[in-house]
């Protein structure tokens, strides 16, 4: 009888444990989703308050004494669009700042800096993602100065104390840390670094050249399982192929309205139409072939009215461009 009571003891003691557990879990997370959700929304409105036509965003060299950021201000967004990644990024990479957003390395550069700029993150939390990155993929930084774009280049596995993953070069770098395994459970022995180089155009300040009227069609190659910015502030992805009925699977992600058109079965020739702002000009993308291991296409641009520019489109007998084309109209 006492043996039963015991056990009795145990179960209840066990079971209160595990509820208290799952509380401070719960707790833990909808605090992290409650802040995430706050600093998203300043940030949008700091972003919404840039100028309409701010150049595009450039690293210079960082200042010979730059005063100290504060911890815990927010810096910028850090999006994956592949991975459907988003997360803010505040300044210091002690636990306070990790355990609610991603934390910006200090000692590296600035977003908008020329150099190496570290973040950190939790392998099980907004950096639980990172396990399925390659390279190519688009990384980018979005601050209320500028958005910056990077594409992965490598991905390393190091131990704790090599820090020269931090290391400035002549280029301007992204380096993302977090622990490894991602599936290891308690303290992780590595760490898995993900290097990414800096794709928007950099220059020296200088007087502004003259306009150039902006292509009427840009072309594109896309990898299978890769993503690729086609336009400033326009991402695709790519899925899976079928080459023999010329299909893919896919989506086009926009995020300055946090939009993203999934491409089900979309067929070659077959014009999508999207904008990348809501009252922005309308353009068409059209994918030209597509085969087991890459697809290519082009943007056709529209016009300050919303008409789209004269392209020569060539086309073939039989070709199904001949016959009535099925515009998508996604998004609008």
């Amino acid at each position: 009888m006492a043996k039963r009571g015991t056990t009795r003891w145990i179960e209840i003691v066990l079971l209160t444990a595990g509820v208290v557990c799952l509380g401070i879990c719960g707790w833990w997370y909808a605090r992290m989703a409650i802040f995430e959700r706050r600093a998203n929304q300043d940030l949008d409105r700091m972003i919404q308050t840039r100028p309409a036509a701010a150049p595009p965003a450039r690293a210079v060299p960082a200042p010979a004494a730059r005063p100290s950021v504060r911890s815990g201000v927010l810096l910028g967004r850090l999006v994956i669009p592949r991975l459907h990644m988003r997360a803010v990024v505040r300044e210091g990479a002690g636990d306070d700042t990790l355990d609610l957003a991603l934390g910006h390395i200090p000692g590296t550069a600035l977003p908008g800096e020329r150099g190496n700029i570290g973040i950190a993150g939790h392998r099980d939390t907004l950096f639980r993602g990172l396990r399925g990155i390659a390279p190519h993929d688009v990384i980018q930084f979005q601050t209320p100065a500028g958005s910056y774009n990077y594409t992965v280049e490598t991905t390393r596995v190091v131990e704790p104390e090599d820090v020269s993953v931090l290391k400035a070069g002549t280029d301007s770098e992204l380096t993302l840390v977090t622990c490894y395994p991602f599936h290891f459970i308690g303290p992780a022995p590595d760490r898995f670094v993900v290097k990414a180089r800096l794709i928007t155009p950099e220059s020296p300040a200088a007087p502004a050249p003259a306009r150039v009227p902006a292509p009427r069609k840009v072309s594109f190659r896309i990898a299978v399982r890769r993503s690729h910015e086609l336009i400033p502030g326009v991402v695709m992805g790519v899925v899976r192929t079928d080459p023999a009925r010329q299909r893919l699977s896919g989506w086009l992600w926009i995020p300055r309205e946090r939009r993203t058109i999934r491409l089900k079965n979309q067929a070659v020739r077959r014009p999508i139409v999207f904008r990348v702002s809501a009252k922005g000009p309308r353009h068409e993308l059209v994918i030209t072939s597509v085969s087991a291991k890459t697809v290519r296409g082009y943007v056709r641009l529209a016009g300050l009215r919303g008409r789209f520019l004269p392209v020569k489109i060539e086309q073939r007998p039989g070709d199904p461009i001949h016959r009535k084309l099925l515009v998508a109209a996604a998004g609008f």
